[in-house]
């Protein structure tokens, strides 16, 4: 897996999304088969008819299900919901979109059902496409089954189609809410492992069970206040806070979050509510107020110790944010803090 991206793999534990797969299946009365964002199947099929058995064990017409299946998951993208379709044997079939903000990693499809008082154009054209590849007598004697497993192939009304298409929409939702949470927490474990002084690294085995109970607590209460733990962009709000001595550029933090960089930017604008570049000066100055207030350095060693390489830059920057200099601000601040203050009567 490439740098920055997720696999569908690291989103679904298969052989437990199978077991769910199988009683989905029980449960809808459709087949289920989940693929990957080529259209090549990652799982087996759940309860797959006979009609589609035959279908896919001829080798033109099994193509053109996978092609069927890889550009309705496609489509599925582009309208970012459960896409709709009639197969090229004329029988319906849902993808629903597996993805990762704007990266598609795959597909659940569902279906092999005809629906409620729809037509049999489908069948008799593929029976005949088969035919002219295949003329042999093993072949023609297998068109009257065909046309019967077609006549076996449970219906549905639309609406309950639509909504098994939402049920497992949701389900395929909360599954990949849960593995990008996931994640996030495991680099914030990671990123405070590695933070450690190198003795507690050489602990070895005794290590996790201690750091477990300081990544317990709250990570940093900057990021808390500013975005749920659930957000996508949350390693990279724990990374700033933590990091606001340095230049922290956009695409390292969209790397982080496994994110391309142009998602990145619209996702953090969401659920922050603000641009990447305001939020962390803006933090970076609520910093300097700090060191301003508890410390005599001067301005120009608070602003290298905040990563900025222009002194002018940063006292603007800062008077843009609290509306004076950072001089005029410790000033207001040591005259406030020596105030006398009035007694009570």
């Amino acid at each position: 897996m490439s740098k920055g991206k997720f696999d569908i793999k690291s989103i679904l534990d298969i052989p437990r999304w199978e077991a769910v797969q199988d009683q989905l299946a029980k449960a809808t009365g459709t087949a289920i088969i989940t693929i990957d964002y080529k259209g090549t199947p990652i799982t087996k099929h759940s309860m797959r008819t006979d009609f589609c058995s035959i279908i896919r064990e001829n080798p033109i017409s099994c193509k053109r299900c996978q092609k069927c299946d890889s550009l309705a998951g496609l489509e599925a993208v582009r309208l970012n919901q459960p896409f709709i379709y009639l197969c090229h044997c004329g029988i319906v079939d849902v993808a629903v979109p597996i993805t990762v903000g704007d990266q598609y990693l795959g597909a659940v499809m569902f279906g092999q059902v005809r629906i409620s008082n729809g037509s049999d154009a489908g069948v008799e054209r593929l029976v005949n496409e088969i035919s002219a590849v295949h003329t042999d007598d093993a072949v023609s004697a297998l068109q009257p089954d065909l046309r019967e497993l077609y006549q076996r192939l449970p219906e549905m009304e639309y609406e309950r189609i639509r909504g098994i298409a939402d049920m497992i929409n949701a389900i395929v939702q909360y599954i990949v809410a849960c593995a990008v949470d996931n994640r996030a927490r495991m680099m914030s474990y990671e990123w405070r492992l590695r933070s450690l002084p190198g003795d507690v690294h050489a602990a070895g085995a005794d290590v996790p069970v201690e750091i477990h109970a300081l990544t317990g607590k709250e990570e940093c209460i900057g990021a808390e206040e500013t975005v749920q733990k659930s957000s996508m962009v949350y390693p990279a709000v724990v990374y700033i806070e933590e990091h606001l001595h340095e230049i922290i550029p956009m695409h390292e933090m969209a790397s982080l979050c496994h994110l391309s960089r142009s998602y990145f930017s619209r996702l953090f604008q969401h659920d922050i509510g603000e641009n990447y570049t305001d939020y962390v000066n803006r933090r970076k100055v609520e910093r300097a107020k700090e060191l301003l207030r508890s410390t005599p350095d001067s301005v120009s060693a608070i602003a290298s110790a905040l990563g900025f390489l222009d002194v002018s830059y940063f006292v603007k920057l800062f008077k843009r944010f609290e509306g004076v200099t950072p001089l005029t601000y410790r000033k207001l601040k040591r005259s406030s803090s020596a105030a006398p203050s009035l007694g009570k009567i």
